[in-house]
């Protein structure tokens, strides 16, 4: 057991005594090499001092294995000797592991890009450090002129700092972004109407001070709430990008149902309108085409569903300038691996800690359960074999074998509020005419989506079919159980946003994932609740 540290000074020996027995019965093992932490039976307090200083892989049950990550160090906001402090006095002394935390500490502090008069500027602590970068491609192609020997000026434009940010990032070196935007002095009269929670006002206080940041928030506790927040913190002009125009409207009622801003104030860009306001509010793709137009003093811009900001066109909108910016997202995870450039191209991750949430009830702690269901043919069977590339997932996703485990479930659950989710339109439709359950799609129009999402709140409707468009792109009302008959191939994203419609603080909160047994969808669910795992949800497979 690590000795005690001054932060016992001040407690009686009554507290002194308490604090050390829960710490010795909590079996905490440390794995030096692969910087992993397991944790069995853990209080409270220790998963919560775990949690700040190390990233959650799995869980299982009252076991937990935590992972200290580059990325865990630079998000902190301890400083070197608290973190030393910490890790010490939790996992006892590992001299060697202490190196690697102080090597990886100073990374950060390596390169810095700063704002010298006219032009930005990288700096490097050192010659030798600015002489390596400045052989490295990213960098070098997007720097202008040598200025002395550890530093360099960039070339225009904000995705010059943006690459270069990238470039350093994927060699292990983050950049410290001291580029400096004038502090817009124009007011829109955006307060408040409603008081923040606890956590919603301290990321609001931290996202103010580093002037970007991506809150990792899970589904739930209320990240739109937290931006609007900045918002009115902020007080000037703000443009908040969306992935779909879906979300357009969704986002014009909270603001005006939470602040002071009118209706007036609001523009909308997108296919529909194309009008900017002091809140503006429109879609990557239209910010990304005519980026030119969005090229003006905005105090805030907030960057919703950041997770799709890597791909070519949505990156585009990272170079639009603003005295601050947010990104939201419950799940900044990718297939293409592409996580580290959400964070370099807005700032560093606030709020991913969800053990936090849950122990606090915030939001509830799902249930997953991954069922398998047999063929329901050797017939069915031949043709998944005989099929190649997408068409098998769409054979092995409409098993027909996958229905009774479906009215299995809803016979199970039949006094609760239920969300059934499928990728595929024919499928949707099929189980909407067999079951008699209303299904939403794309197709669906918008009054008619409506009328049903409002039955579903006033219990006239206790179940929903509804396609990938729920996914992100919809204001779906809260259920307590999560059915899902069809995936995109093995997306974390996807399954993490279905699983925060159910972590509401009420009711149940239980997600099934239907799967194929002997198909590719068995591989596909497994990775699928990855993300879930790693933020200490329970997940079992059953069959």
């Amino acid at each position: 057991m690590p000795e005690a540290t001054e932060e016992f000074e001040d407690l009686s020996r009554e507290e002194l005594v308490e604090k050390i027995k829960k710490m010795q019965e909590d079996k905490v093992v440390f794995f030096e090499p692969q910087r992993e932490i397991i944790v069995s039976n853990p209080s409270e307090e220790t998963l919560n001092e775990i949690s700040e200083i190390a990233h959650m892989a799995t869980s299982s049950g009252e076991h937990y294995k935590f992972e200290v990550r580059e990325m865990d160090i630079w998000n902190s906001e301890l400083s070197l000797e608290e973190m030393r402090e910490k890790y010490t006095r939790i996992l006892g002394s590992y001299p060697r592991f202490i190196e690697w935390l102080e090597r990886t500490y100073e990374k950060q502090e390596m390169f810095s890009i700063e704002h010298e008069g006219t032009y930005h500027a990288l700096v490097a602590e050192d010659e030798e450090r600015m002489e390596w970068a400045r052989s490295i491609e990213g960098v070098r192609d997007n720097l202008a002129v040598d200025l002395t020997d550890n530093k360099s000026r960039i070339a225009m434009g904000a995705k010059s700092r943006a690459k270069i940010k990238e470039a350093l990032l994927k060699k292990g070196y983050p950049v410290e972004d001291n580029s400096k935007f004038r502090e817009v002095d124009e007011k829109i009269g955006a307060d408040l109407k409603i008081d923040l929670r606890d956590y919603q006002e301290e990321y609001v206080a931290r996202a103010y001070d580093e002037k970007a940041a991506v809150l990792a928030n899970p589904a739930g506790s209320g990240k739109t709430v937290t931006s609007i927040g900045l918002m009115a913190r902020i007080d000037a002009p703000t443009l908040v990008l969306v992935p779909q125009r879906s979300l357009v409207n969704q986002w014009k009622r909270e603001i005006l149902d939470k602040t002071t801003i009118t209706e007036d104030q609001i523009g909308e860009f997108h296919g529909g309108d194309k009008e900017m306001n002091d809140v503006t509010i429109a879609t990557y793709h239209m910010a990304g085409e005519k980026t030119s137009l969005f090229r003006k003093d905005w105090g805030l811009i907030i960057f919703d569903e950041v997770h799709h900001i890597p791909s070519q066109l949505f990156r585009r909108t990272a170079s639009l300038q603003s005295t601050r910016r947010i990104g939201l997202s419950a799940s900044p995870v990718r297939e293409d691996s592409k996580e580290r450039e959400i964070f370099a191209l807005i700032g560093p991750e606030i709020g991913g800690d969800w053990a936090r949430f849950f122990q606090q009830d915030f939001v509830l702690k799902p249930d997953v359960k991954i069922q398998f269901a047999e063929w329901e043919s050797d017939a069915y069977r031949h043709k998944y074999n005989q099929a190649s590339g997408i068409k098998k997932a769409i054979i092995a996703s409409k098993n027909p074998a996958k229905k009774q485990q479906l009215e299995n479930l809803l016979d199970e659950h039949s006094d609760d509020k239920t969300i059934i989710f499928c990728d595929w339109i024919d499928q949707g439709e099929e189980l909407e005419e067999e079951y008699d359950i209303p299904f939403i799609s794309g197709e669906t129009d918008y009054e008619e989506r409506e009328k049903y999402f409002q039955k579903f709140r006033d219990n006239e409707l206790d179940t929903l079919i509804v396609s990938r468009i729920g996914d992100e792109g919809l204001d779906l009302p809260d259920a307590e159980i999560g059915i899902i008959m069809s995936g995109q191939g093995g997306s974390r994203r996807q399954a993490t946003q279905r699983a925060g419609r159910v972590m509401r603080p009420f009711g149940d909160a239980k997600v099934y994932m239907i799967a194929t047994k002997g198909s590719n969808e068995e591989d596909f669910a497994k990775h699928q609740v990855e993300l879930l795992k790693e933020k200490g949800v329970p997940v079992t497979v059953e069959g």
